[in-house]
């Protein structure tokens, strides 16, 4: 099986957006993990939810959600096709945990192509900043807040062990 590559980042609810605007950008929509019906996994934004799957837009049709009878909804995963995972930064009152993005490499030049090219670019809207445990990426608004002392950054997400 081959090894997913994942980037952590700290990003604000406020930095979330630009990260829309980004994806549509690379021809890519978001969808989310789960929905009553398949016809409404696909979806505008990401403000409400914890995470987001981001896939090339001429390739939806051709994933493949899975119906999961007792939930009664249909769910996909990276593991459902060529899809980027996008878990959300969590804040809790004046803590901001970190998110993430994931995928799973695949012989497919369209899907690799938008990948490193999220990648690349939220390296660049997230740059690397010290913190007490070394550095770690955040996004414009969350580097803002955490200068003016508004949040603080917590290391581990939550549920995690230490």
């Amino acid at each position: 099986m081959a090894t997913g590559k994942q980037l952590k980042v700290y990003l604000h609810p406020e930095d979330r957006p630009a990260v829309d605007d980004y994806v549509r950008e690379l021809g890519c929509v978001l969808l989310r993990e789960r929905s009553a019906d398949r016809a409404s996994l696909a979806t505008t934004g990401s403000q409400d939810g914890m995470a987001r799957l981001i896939a090339v837009a001429s390739q939806v049709g051709q994933l493949e959600p899975r119906f999961v009878e007792p939930r009664d909804e249909w769910v996909m995963s990276v593991q459902s096709g060529p899809l980027i995972e996008w878990w959300f930064s969590k804040l809790d009152d004046d803590q901001l945990y970190p998110g993430r993005f994931y995928y799973l490499p695949h012989d497919d030049e369209p899907f690799t192509k938008a990948a490193t090219g999220l990648f690349k670019w939220v390296r660049r809207y997230a740059p690397a900043m010290p913190a007490e445990w070394g550095p770690e990426r955040l996004g414009p608004a969350a580097a803002e807040m955490v200068r003016a002392g508004k949040i603080s950054l917590r290391r581990n997400p939550p549920g995690s062990r230490a």
